[in-house]
């Protein structure tokens, strides 16, 4: 078993795809580590009202989880561009309903504190929308309990978009520290360290 969580970061997206869609969470967090950067840069053309841009990439690791799930391997797109194309609408999606809640009055507006308050764009039934809410927890759970704080700070400042740069003014530390975490972020998860 030890050797198959090692070799994830071999497998092809489309076969991750299907272990993540069957369930496997290495497989999953594979995914997320070669395309957190992919989703954080979709991420920075969009805003909307009471979104910051950690909710965008947030919201986008929904859309790469329901990706995983709908994927046709036998149809004409690659995965990454289906996964990119299902990110890019759940955030039109976001801003369709931002831009109609507006007269909503500020106070009645519930800010995103929890991650999955808003899955329910990509979820057909009331099934999916709480495994897909389990799931994404599980996975920023064991992102913390696997990664120490400063690693896990630092890859959630970098999928929410910061430079390197930014994320060590952020955090009072070098850039060679902020890519120092990264890196050891990287190993951890590639390497099936993720219980």
């Amino acid at each position: 078993m030890a050797e198959l969580a090692n070799s994830y970061s071999l497998f092809s997206d489309t076969i991750l795809a299907q272990y993540a869609g069957n369930g496997d969470n290495k497989a999953f967090d594979e995914l997320v580590m070669r395309y957190l950067g992919t989703i954080s840069f979709i991420a920075r053309r969009f805003s909307a009202q009471g979104y910051e841009q950690k909710d965008f990439v947030q919201e986008g690791l929904l859309g790469l989880l329901y990706s995983c799930r709908t994927f046709d391997e036998n149809g004409t797109a690659s995965f990454k561009s289906y996964m990119s194309v299902v990110v890019e609408r759940r955030f039109i999606s976001i801003i369709r309903k931002s831009n109609a809640d507006r007269n909503i009055p500020q106070s009645n507006i519930v800010m995103m504190d929890d991650v999955c308050e808003s899955i329910e764009d990509t979820a057909h039934n009331p099934e999916e929308f709480v495994l897909c809410s389990e799931h994404l927890k599980s996975v920023l759970n064991r992102l913390k309990a696997t990664l120490s704080k400063n690693e896990y700070d630092v890859l959630m400042l970098f999928g929410s978009g910061l430079s390197y740069r930014e994320i060590a003014q952020r955090l009072s530390v070098t850039e060679k520290a902020v890519d120092n975490a990264l890196q050891r972020a990287r190993r951890k998860i590639s390497h099936g360290n993720m219980s």
